[in-house]
């Protein structure tokens, strides 16, 4: 069997990506599973037999490998960790054996082909740069999901969405598989995808997060893992030329990794404190549109015990508001809440109940809000006059 020459398989992929999008046009999924599984299932054939005829030589340095499994051992744990906190919903996938044997057939097919496509060419033409540039965009392109795409398209917030917690994630991992392959170990994407596509495939549960948390968790996890490999494969070649680790990079990196774990951690609300964007002038001067302000999560005790002129921070449906209370109501061992915000004339028409209470404020920052303001204005096309998360 004659192996396909590198600039053939990326034409074949290159093709292969057209029919999937004019079959996404059309809107027949089922038709873009099969496709898939098939066109990754020859692809994957042909590799095989490049890998079998002495092409392709794997680094067998079990010190990555221990990384590896450490670090994916790690992001199960934090992820499970954000769902005991958000709750846990049921899996989309079926779990009778043939469904099972279906749905990894389906995914793990692809992702097999798709990584020893990169293998194959990044080791024959590991000092080609652009090749290997031009590889990568490719294979993201490949894995975009295009009958999601033009389903969503002409939904502005719908297509911001998809592409933080979907395309954005899949540039950043594709960096990391490619970096892995060319530095560390060819092995590694394959492990790492292959867990985590399995994880979610057979786990009856999943945790229960939004399309901001998918986008976060997957972008900064292969930031910070590049990170660390980076630095582990830096140190080993200092070592080789028998140089002193620079302490200073150390502490960089060190508390670079913390700082990120911390960011996610707070803007994903584990913490007991949470920010949220200012989009009105509602309590002006305490506050203003742009400013980010700082709420403290509350106890069920401490929710009946908010004095009078605190500020809290309520939601309205999927919009939440920082207004002032003007009057505690106790009925029938009932409390609820009459706000106003500073600037406005009168106060809130309806009164607020314990279970719509997010938190208290605590302080606020000026200006840093103001990103949030413009994509949540462009998507509504309109001012916001309250505030939102």
């Amino acid at each position: 069997m004659r192996h396909l020459k590198d600039k053939e398989l990326l034409i074949i992929i290159i093709i292969y990506v057209f029919i999937t999008i004019k079959i996404s046009i059309q809107n027949v999924s089922f038709y873009i599973n099969v496709l898939n599984t098939l066109f990754w299932a020859i692809i994957v054939t042909y590799l095989t037999f490049d890998i079998k005829k002495g092409y392709i030589r794997f680094f067998k340095n079990k010190q990555y490998y221990i990384y590896m499994i450490i670090i994916l051992i790690l992001q199960m744990i934090i992820t499970f960790n954000i769902g005991f906190i958000r709750g846990f919903v049921k899996s989309p996938y079926n779990h009778d054996i043939i469904s099972i044997l279906q749905n990894i057939i389906i995914e793990i097919i692809p992702i097999v082909g798709i990584e020893l496509t990169r293998i194959v060419i990044i080791s024959r033409n590991r000092n080609n740069k652009k090749l290997i540039v031009f590889l990568t965009i490719i294979l993201i392109v490949v894995e975009i999901k295009y009958n999601i795409l033009i389903s969503i398209y002409s939904n502005r917030q719908s297509l911001f969405e998809y592409i933080c917690s979907t395309i954005l994630p899949l540039i950043a991992c594709n960096i990391l598989y490619t970096y892995f392959t060319l530095k560390v170990s060819y092995l590694l994407p394959l492990i790492y995808r292959i867990f985590n596509r399995l994880s979610i495939l057979l786990l009856p549960i999943l945790p229960d997060v939004d399309w901001f948390i998918i986008g976060t968790i997957n972008i900064l996890s292969p930031t910070l893992m590049y990170i660390l490999f980076k630095y582990n494969f830096t140190r080993q070649e200092k070592n080789l030329r028998k140089k002193k680790e620079n302490l200073y990079t150390k502490i960089v990196y060190t508390v670079t990794i913390i700082l990120c774990i911390t960011l996610i951690c707070f803007m994903l609300g584990i913490f007991n404190y949470e920010p949220i964007s200012i989009l009105s002038n509602s309590m002006y001067p305490a506050f203003t549109r742009g400013d980010v302000v700082i709420y403290k999560k509350l106890s069920n005790s401490e929710l009946e015990n908010i004095p009078l002129n605190a500020i809290i921070i309520y939601s309205i449906g999927e919009q939440n508001i920082a207004h002032r209370v003007i009057k505690i109501i106790k009925e029938n061992g009932n409390v609820l809440y009459k706000t106003k915000g500073d600037y406005n004339n009168g106060p809130d028409m309806d009164l607020v109940q314990l279970e719509q209470i997010k938190g208290i404020y605590v302080f606020h920052i000026k200006y840093i809000g103001y990103p949030s303001i413009w994509l949540y204005d462009y998507f509504n096309n309109s001012v916001t006059k309250v505030e939102t998360k």
